[in-house]
């Protein structure tokens, strides 16, 4: 929108099923490469044979990037996330020798970075960027491997759009579901299913309410065989919509289809990690529960249990039950909580900064490399 050109080149093509958004009808595909962005995707039909056998995902990533750089002379390289995009960017970098952008998640500073085999090579890279973006709590670690101040980049928070996720936004049409009931009460779970997600707990709560609802599940990832185990274990199936993942561009109408999301997340094992979900949930103005362990972590002390966001301990199922009961018997109860939610995510988002800061980012890349 702001007229910079932006090529993605990504193995979304090929990726694990149990990983891939799923597309439907015209709307997707017109969302798909809006203006000034251009999606190039690594073939997934080639796929030479060769011993020891693995998807060479790093090689065709390398070289679809090399060939796009420098077909449309692209000035900066972003790569985020250590395996295995950052690792094909450095490739890229070194053979067109263009700058590059490391950004990377808290997994991978701590579950990956952990890796005897693979820090080394972590390091080496992280040393040899550009510029990293990352957040305030990371500057000590990356200096203490090496890595210069003025090529660390801490300004950028992450923001939600507020125009983008609103309470204006078309609901999402559940009733196209044969497990759908109308006027029917809607609990939302979006994100891959981890038992450190607080969805177990979720069902077992679930699962001794008798009043009518709708489990709405945006789920994918490893482990969806247990997930419809446990479904099928506590009697949920009939009332569950089982989507798997979707492109973002429809997770603000599901949102505000949902009577409530739930995001309680805990013993999570990234320090410092909370997902952009929450805040997306406060903006459109839906009603928001948050596990305790979230809660602590948010950012602004101006989101308040029971008022702009409900919080539950979810190892604490029966407590966690009757929250549950409260939203189902009563829907106009996350409706207020809602409505303040959305009153405080437009105190505390600020989507022109993130873009400005990006942006900047940019600048401060090229004015480095002139």
């Amino acid at each position: 929108m702001r007229g910079h050109e932006v090529h993605v080149v990504t193995n979304a093509l090929e990726v694990e099923g149990e990983y891939r958004e799923c597309f439907r009808g015209n709307e997707d595909l017109d969302n798909y490469q809006p203006k000034n962005v251009f999606v190039h995707n690594t073939d997934p039909f080639d796929n030479p044979q060769f011993i020891p056998y693995g998807k060479p995902y790093f090689a065709k990533l390398a070289s679809l990037a090399i060939e796009v750089v420098r077909e449309y002379n692209l000035e900066i390289i972003d790569s985020w996330y250590l395996l295995p995009y950052v690792i094909s960017g450095f490739l890229v970098k070194s053979f067109t020798h263009r700058p590059q952008i490391l950004r990377h998640a808290g997994s991978d500073m701590s579950r990956l970075f952990s890796s005897r085999n693979l820090n080394l090579l972590f390091r080496e890279t992280i040393k040899a960027a550009d510029m990293i973006a990352t957040s305030p709590r990371n500057i000590q670690q990356f200096v203490e491997m090496g890595v210069l101040k003025e090529k660390i980049f801490s300004k950028i928070e992450t923001s939600v759009d507020t125009e983008i996720f609103s309470p204006t936004i078309t609901p999402y049409d559940l009733s196209m579901y044969r497990e759908y009931k109308q006027n029917t009460p809607t609990i939302t779970y979006i994100g891959k299913f981890g038992f450190t997600k607080g969805i177990v707990e979720l069902f077992e709560a679930l699962s001794k309410i008798k009043k009518p609802y709708n489990l709405l599940l945006v789920s994918g990832g490893e482990g969806q065989d247990i997930l419809k185990q446990l479904l099928s274990y506590h009697d949920l199936s009939k009332n569950t919509i089982l989507l798997g993942f979707v492109p973002p561009w429809k997770i603000p109408s599901i949102i505000k289809a949902s009577t409530c999301v739930v995001h309680a997340e805990h013993n999570f094992p990234v320090l410092g990690h909370f997902p952009i979900l929450p805040y997306e949930t406060m903006a459109v103005g839906t009603g928001l529960i948050l596990s305790e362990e979230l809660y602590r972590k948010r950012k602004s002390d101006k989101i308040k249990r029971n008022d702009s966001v409900l919080v539950v301990d979810p190892k604490d199922t029966d407590t966690f039950r009757r929250l549950l009961l409260r939203i189902i018997e009563n829907p106009g109860y996350t409706l207020k909580i809602g409505k303040k939610a959305r009153k405080i995510s437009e105190q505390i988002e600020d989507f022109d900064e993130y873009l400005f800061q990006n942006e900047n980012l940019y600048k401060l890349l090229k004015i480095s490399k002139s």
